[in-house]
């Protein structure tokens, strides 16, 4: 097993966040048969399984979506999050192939659903010598109070 890096933590959540989104889109099926794409190239014998959990997961959005629940849409990101981290641990050329998937699918799925990606909106205010420290995701201070 390997560190991954910012760039394939990055990868990993844009693809699944991108993913999820789409899921509740019309582009769902060519998402849904991207995914299994990638997951044929490393495990030949799961595509049809992951269609089969990407067509619940988008079962479950479109009744979260419905009932206004935005902690199922979290959960899922961080799911398949987990599970296209797992992948590329797995093999590393499935890197280049999420990559291609993004860029060739995803992201263009999504430019022309017209959908957008969950979103943050943070404020803050500080007085004195107050610190803010804010973040979308982990966040890692080191050094020294001083």
């Amino acid at each position: 097993m390997f560190q991954m890096d910012a760039d394939l933590v990055a990868l990993t959540s844009t693809a699944a966040s991108t993913a999820v989104t789409l899921l509740v889109t019309d582009g769902w099926e060519r998402v849904t048969a991207g995914i299994a794409s990638l997951w044929s190239r490393v495990h030949s014998d799961r595509p049809q399984v992951i269609e089969g959990e990407l067509l619940e997961a988008r079962a479950v959005l479109l009744e979260a979506q419905h009932a206004g629940d935005v902690a199922v849409v979290e959960d899922l990101i961080a799911e398949w999050r987990g599970r296209l981290r797992r992948l590329v641990e797995a093999d590393a050329d499935a890197i280049t192939d999420l990559r291609h998937l993004v860029t060739t699918v995803l992201e263009p799925a999504l430019a022309k659903s017209g959908a957008r990606g969950p979103s943050i909106t943070m404020t803050a205010e500080a007085s004195d010598r107050s610190r803010i420290y804010q973040a979308g995701r982990d966040q890692h201070i080191g050094g020294e109070e001083g």
